[in-house]
């Protein structure tokens, strides 16, 4: 198997309503007077899946296959990449990974779960994990329902602000971790930056979308849709408070991917075991990965098939995920 060293990605930058100014903080080229919410730092989907982004697939910045799509690398260079990881069903990364620069509240929403997507082929799975880079002081999340909410509840106040008191809110801290299953009812509150892995899907049904609160311009709500999709109490949700000393943690491990938190003050940190690629995100300090100099808001991708199997740190938090 050919040897493809690490390389970095074009990020693919998202309009959003609710974005803020923490991404061009972040070294990313935000268009002056263009609200930019997302920063999709890998993704690697089918333009149909995603129609509201230009090209939903990163360009590549390093090694042999600069210029060209991360579809590309995928499809020419398989298992150098992917080693026995197998891409998607049609051929794609079978990861999606985001920074989220939430300046206003997000819309109060869910993500289809497997039972819906079997019944809806048009859907597609999304599982996501929430890791808090920062924070605005007194930010929430609002992570799941308030305890003793049912279903018919939720129908009551399907559309309106009366579903904001029936979620649970958390204080928002920079280090925290929340893993978000599918059938989760959840939204990112205002003055928080995310960092967000992702199933390799843009299925998100709004139940409620501030639009009022903020002077919003109104858009669509999915009525049907979330009430079909909504868990009160989804197996696996759980959360972690941040790490307070150096060291590495693992943050959660699904079938789908897996997340390793590394606080470095100064010296080398190893990637755990894995035969597939990992993707790393800095998002404090300056790191040394192979080759590459990365500084925080970067991110760059290990194939499999590369020697390299850990980074250098200089008071640096990295987040590593596996496929």
């Amino acid at each position: 198997m050919t040897e493809l060293a690490p390389f970095r990605l074009e990020p693919v930058l998202v309009e959003r309503p609710w974005g803020g100014t923490r991404l061009a903080r972040s070294g990313k080229h935000v268009p002056a007077g263009v609200t930019i919410g997302e920063s999709w730092e890998l993704c690697d989907l089918p333009q149909d899946v995603a129609p509201h982004v230009d090209d939903p697939s990163n360009v590549v910045l390093d090694g042999p296959f600069a210029g060209q799509r991360l579809r590309t690398v995928v499809a020419e260079a398989t298992e150098a990449l992917l080693g026995p990881v197998a891409p998607t069903a049609d051929g794609r990364f079978p990861l999606l990974f985001k920074l989220l620069d939430a300046g206003e509240h997000l819309s109060v929403q869910v993500h289809p779960h497997e039972d819906y997507v079997a019944a809806h082929p048009e859907a597609r799975l999304k599982v996501e994990s929430w890791y808090l880079v920062d924070a605005d002081a007194g930010a929430e999340l609002y992570y799941g329902l308030a305890p003793g909410t049912s279903l018919e509840d939720i129908a009551a106040v399907q559309g309106t602000a009366g579903i904001v008191p029936l979620l649970d809110r958390r204080p928002a801290s920079a280090g925290a971790f929340y893993h978000v299953p599918a059938g989760l009812v959840h939204a990112l509150g205002a003055g928080t930056f995310v960092a967000e892995v992702q199933t390799p899907s843009d299925s998100t049904f709004r139940i409620y979308d501030w639009a009022t609160e903020y002077g919003r311009a109104p858009r669509p709500l999915h009525a049907a849709e979330s009430m079909a999709s909504i868990v009160i109490e989804p197996a696996g949700a759980f959360s972690l408070e941040a790490m307070s000393e150096a060291g590495v943690r693992e943050l959660v491990r699904t079938e789908h991917y897996r997340m390793r938190e590394h606080r470095v003050e100064s010296g080398r940190s190893a990637f755990g075991a894995t035969p597939g690629p990992v993707i790393i995100s800095v998002t404090r300090g300056s790191v040394s990965l192979g080759e590459l100099e990365l500084s925080a808001g970067a991110t760059a991708v290990v194939p499999a098939s590369s020697g390299v199997r850990a980074f250098e740190g200089v008071d640096a938090v990295v987040l590593e995920i596996g496929v």
